[in-house]
């Protein structure tokens, strides 16, 4: 259960990572250039960052259903929130990909630049989270 929460978190963040890496070049690019860039961010939602959150957030309740007294712990509500956190942004960014298909002239690289470092920050917070377990 735990190789398979693994899994989704990394092709989720990861898919995440690039696709906001992806998507600061729009500005930069130029008519047909451009709406490539963004049809393959889209196409990377649904093919890897959507599925990895669904094997994340699937394995990861099986694993709290498996030992139900981790929820005891602070530290677990923490990440749990900062996972909730993680999937509204992921909702947001989607969104934004989603309306850069018609309006592309309105992405800017400052936008996806703070969109990657949020979530390269969650990343970080929920693995000092899960790795110290502070509370």
């Amino acid at each position: 259960m735990l190789v398979f929460h693994l899994f989704g978190v990394i092709l989720w963040i990861g898919s995440l990572l690039v696709i906001s890496s992806m998507m600061a070049l729009v500005p930069d690019e130029v008519g047909a250039a451009r709406e490539r860039v963004i049809v393959i961010a889209r196409r990377l939602f649904h093919v890897s960052s959507n599925i990895g959150a669904i094997v994340a957030v699937v394995f990861g309740v099986f694993l709290v259903l498996l030992d139900p007294s981790v929820m005891r712990h602070g530290w677990m509500h923490a990440k749990i929130a900062l996972v909730l956190v993680l999937l509204f942004f992921h909702v947001k960014f989607y969104r934004r990909v989603i309306a850069l298909e018609n309006d592309p002239g309105s992405a800017t690289r400052r936008e996806f630049s703070m969109i990657h470092g949020i979530v390269s920050l969650l990343l970080l917070l929920i693995l000092v989270l899960v790795l110290v377990k502070p509370f």
